[in-house]
């Protein structure tokens, strides 16, 4: 994880080139609830009506008054428990097991700013990384954990507000994390793989302009 992560940010620091020593940076910390919307079944078999929350931290370039490249790295971790269905058609019954479910991202990201409209800026992102994840269960004192990494893609819309050093904005969007599961468990039986969904964050920056 800490490689490509260490990647990610250094190949948004080769921007900076003196060419361009007109944008500027901004280091981000974003918060909110994500959703593994993208596998419907699974998601309410194991975590039933419980939210996940998702945190992270990123660092961004503006080149000019338009684009914005940007790395991000966020947790979202996600507790429930393990579930049981006969066929896909079948509702699940969960099992009594506690199951905790960690997710860590990586991003890359390019955004076009459509300009002011007001006091914000309405801006669409388009980012494309991976995804590390991890599973660990409790089955009566017997601890059970798999991880695996996959791709991932994600397209936000957002507006975000100046005020001085401050960036404030909110964020909804999708992430596309697919084939990360699928191979065993409640999963296989509803054949979902998707580990991605629906989200709402909001995201604070600070820069010097």
């Amino acid at each position: 994880m800490k490689r490509w992560a260490f990647g990610l940010i250094l190949a948004l620091s080769l921007l900076a080139t003196p060419s361009a020593q007109a944008g500027s940076f901004a280091f981000l910390i974003d918060g909110g609830l994500r959703t593994m919307s993208n596998s419907p079944d699974t998601e309410k078999a194991i975590f039933g009506s419980k939210q996940g929350f998702g945190g992270g931290v990123g660092l961004s370039y503006d080149r000019g008054s338009r684009w914005r490249f940007g790395v991000d790295v966020r947790r979202i971790a996600r507790k429930g428990e393990r579930a049981f269905a006969m066929d896909r058609t079948s509702e699940a019954f969960r099992l009594g097991h506690p199951l905790t479910l960690t997710l860590i991202e990586g991003v890359a990201s390019v955004s076009y700013r459509f300009g002011e409209v007001g006091p914000v800026s309405p801006y669409l992102t388009i980012g494309g990384g991976v995804a590390s994840w991890k599973e660990s269960s409790d089955i009566a004192g017997l601890v059970e954990k798999s991880s695996g990494t996959a791709g991932l893609f994600e397209a936000r819309l957002g507006l975000e507000r100046q005020a001085g050093v401050l960036r404030l904005a909110i964020e909804g969007g999708i992430t596309m994390i697919p084939n990360a599961v699928g191979v065993g468990g409640i999963s296989k039986v509803y054949e979902e793989k998707d580990l991605g969904g629906l989200f709402v964050v909001a995201r604070v920056g600070f820069s010097r302009r």
